[in-house]
């Protein structure tokens, strides 16, 4: 009770389950402001079943007597508080935002709510202390590769004509994804908070098998929950998390995709809660880690602002693209952007084949999933989350990142569905073009890009986050385009033929 009145406040706290006798009720009376009982009083009816109504009606009068009786004396709210309650409990409140305007939040099982309190204290103290700070500094330099380049895509950008499309060369970090910005940050975290286990979810895998290297390179246990149909078409990266040291956990459950590779991630966290830290990979979930998230990604867009300027004279870009799933890369991307205005921000996210696909912000409406409240793909009559498509696993997930739900109704980002062949056919494009092959998350972004720069015409400047690169899904767009991989020769004419069918706004890209 001092733990939940640290945390509510000065508000009536009532207590119930379980309590049935008088003893109980002045029991629980002394430390509560109510006291609930429910089956107790059930029984004494079922007791008198065989009594004349007006008996049965004295018989429960009698019994709920005893029990009103058993409250009489000092009030709880009468009694001295415990000193130092909210800290002593983990509830002392810290400067992380957690709430995104009307999304966000913690709804979260009481058995991780220490665990949640403890890690945003030990993160709000991490992010204040210089020592932390530098180590991550040095691992963003030293192991995972930073800063990473912006490069200007003039022959992407002739191609398509209009602004010129630049690239935040993400896809060169250690891994090959933004992702081991954020696995490395919260590893560090997991160290501070003398945890000795690490769990993370997957979807195309870049986040396993980021969160089993920085786990190699701390010593620290690693499992990683990934739904089968990923673990399928994502096989490399599963192999490669195994060559790591880390264990990689099929999960056949539901539409076995990201949803419910994060639904049995946060199972094993309850009941290991102890040893354990849940090394979340996007902007998603309960408070702190929205903000954890969005804070180890920052460095994308704060390098890229930083460079773009450099670049052009001091000015900044007149839009901003990332691909969004739960989101990481793309709040990472905005956020040093959100304060500039003349600065539009371009959210792709995937529509499959058109009719099913994972455009939460672009066909969602607001509701609560994996502990947060934000917009996501379910069913208006029954509330239920629907299943969702995409070619590219990393997007493929019901929900979105509060931050991001929150930027949309603000009127700060806008966000627009590109479904399958319009991802291909920019995969197609920029490696192509440029020698550049994108991951197919990326691919999403560059699909919007090449939209946006047709749109803004010459003298404008598109900067996109290119996240990752291909060599995960080329199994997948082999697979996509026909192609038999056990017995293909370049000159069979199936790259060319899928290539020539592919239209991009009417025309022939």
């Amino acid at each position: 009770m001092a733990r939940v009145r640290a945390a509510a406040g000065d508000v009536p706290l009532a207590v119930g389950f379980g309590i049935s006798t008088p003893e109980g009720v002045k029991e629980t009376a002394a430390l509560a402001d109510g006291v609930v009982v429910g089956s107790a009083i059930i029984r004494s009816l079922d007791a008198s079943a065989d009594f004349a109504a007006p008996k049965r009606a004295e018989a429960l009068e009698a019994f709920a007597k005893t029990l009103r009786d058993a409250t009489a004396g000092e009030s709880a709210r009468d009694a001295p508080r415990e000193a130092g309650a909210a800290e002593a409990a983990g509830f002392k409140p810290t400067s992380l935002p957690d709430h995104f305007g009307a999304f966000g939040g913690r709804y979260i099982p009481e058995t991780l709510a220490a665990a949640h309190a403890e890690l945003e204290l030990e993160y709000e103290k991490a992010i204040n202390d210089p020592a932390f700070l530098e180590e991550l500094a040095f691992y963003r330099k030293q192991f995972i590769g930073g800063p990473t380049p912006l490069y200007r895509a003039d022959r992407l950008s002739e191609a398509v004509g209009g602004a010129t499309i630049w690239l935040k060369r993400e896809e060169l970090a250690h891994t090959g994804a933004h992702k081991i910005n954020n696995a490395v940050g919260q590893a560090l975290l997991a160290k501070r908070l003398g945890k000795t286990r690490v769990i993370a979810e997957t979807g195309a895998g870049q986040h396993g098998v980021a969160s089993a290297t920085v786990c190699a390179l701390l010593g620290l246990e690693c499992v990683v929950y990934m739904g089968a149909v990923d673990c399928a078409r994502q096989s490399l990266n599963v192999f490669r998390m195994n060559v790591l040291g880390a264990e990689c956990v099929p999960v056949r459950a539901g539409e076995a995709t990201l949803k419910d590779a994060i639904n049995e991630a946060m199972r094993d966290w309850v009941t290991n809660v102890r040893d354990t830290h849940y090394l979340i990979g996007s902007a998603i979930g309960p408070h702190p880690f929205p903000t954890i998230v969005r804070d180890f990604q920052s460095v994308i867009g704060k390098e890229a602002r930083a460079q773009f300027m450099e670049m052009n004279d001091g000015a900044l870009p007149d839009a901003v693209v990332a691909c969004v799933g739960g989101g990481s890369n793309a709040i990472g991307m905005f956020h040093p952007f959100v304060g500039d205005e003349g600065v539009e921000l371009h959210g792709a996210e995937a529509d499959g084949d058109s009719t099913q696909g994972s455009a939460t912000l672009s066909r969602g409406s607001p509701g609560v999933l994996h502990g947060t409240k934000t917009y996501l793909l379910q069913d208006e009559v029954s509330g239920q989350v629907e299943a969702t498509h995409s070619i590219s696993a990393g997007l493929d997930y019901p929900g979105v990142g509060p931050e991001h739900a929150f930027l949309k109704d603000a009127g700060r980002a806008q966000y627009a569905p590109i479904n399958n062949d319009e991802a291909l056919a920019a995969f197609s494009q920029l490696s192509r073009t440029e020698g550049i092959i994108p991951a197919l998350e990326p691919s999403h972004a560059v699909a919007l890009a090449i939209k946006l720069a047709k749109e803004k015409g010459p003298g404008k400047h598109v900067v996109v986050n290119l996240c990752g690169r291909g060599d995960k899904d080329m199994i997948t767009v082999a697979k996509a385009l026909d192609v038999d991989l056990d017995d293909y020769t370049p000159t069979d004419g199936k790259w060319d033929s899928f290539t020539n069918r592919i239209t991009y706004e009417g025309k022939d890209q």
